[in-house]
């Protein structure tokens, strides 16, 4: 089985929709666009920031950065503290780490941000390591999943990448990576849905389920 289990951590391991909202919400105010609500959010949620300003919303590198700023600055004076664990989270992770599994984020989320939040929620002392985005949320999904394959060691064969989203199965397969795929969270609603994805080696409906498949 998996010796390396990296986990995405926005709609993964906490349900961060209220801080994600309004730091878009704030961001558009401050760039003086029309914000789409709801319907923009589903749409973002989980993508690269980058992604998010440049090919979503069709704003100039530039444009985007400053957008990126702003949308930090919200999260980083309240957005952080608008999340909290999904039921069964903490229990997950701390069979996988009593099991031996070593345990390591791989999140777009800015990397102080994260390590903010899992302390705040109780959870950071499951982690050995958290790779989240560097200052220009630049680094991608496939970069962070290295890391953590690099620092525990592990060869791609030996990691799997738990996460809820399409960009999260498309990290894993370009870091050539197993794929667990959640349905609780942001992006696959289903497991039907979730096993359609060509890179999706197994999906799951909660934390429990997860612990087992991962223990085997």
């Amino acid at each position: 089985m998996y010796s390396c289990v990296l986990f995405d951590m926005d709609g993964t391991l906490v349900d961060s929709y209220p801080g994600i909202y309004q730091a878009y919400r704030y961001a558009f105010e401050k760039m003086g666009l029309p914000f789409g609500g709801e319907a923009f959010v589903s749409r973002a949620i989980g993508a690269p920031l980058p992604h998010v300003f440049t090919r979503l919303c069709g704003l100039s590198p530039e444009k985007a950065t400053q957008a990126i700023g702003h949308y930090r600055q919200y999260y980083a004076q309240q957005g952080k503290h608008q999340a909290v664990p999904y039921p069964g989270v903490e229990r997950m992770l701390r069979r996988l780490r009593s099991a031996g599994r070593y345990l390591a984020t791989a999140t777009l989320k800015k990397e102080e941000f994260a390590r903010e939040m899992l302390a705040e929620q109780g959870l950071l002392p499951y982690f050995y390591a958290v790779f989240g985005a560097d200052a220009q949320g630049y680094r991608s999904k496939a970069d962070l999943i290295r890391l953590g394959c690099a620092a525990a060691g592990a060869s791609p064969g030996e990691t799997v990448l738990v996460g809820d989203s399409v960009f999260d199965a498309e990290g894993a397969q370009a870091a050539g990576v197993a794929f667990l795929a959640v349905t609780y969270g942001y992006g696959f609603s289903s497991v039907e849905e979730a096993v359609q994805h060509p890179h999706v080696t197994m999906a799951i409906k909660t934390p429990e389920e997860a612990v087992e498949r991962l223990l085997g």
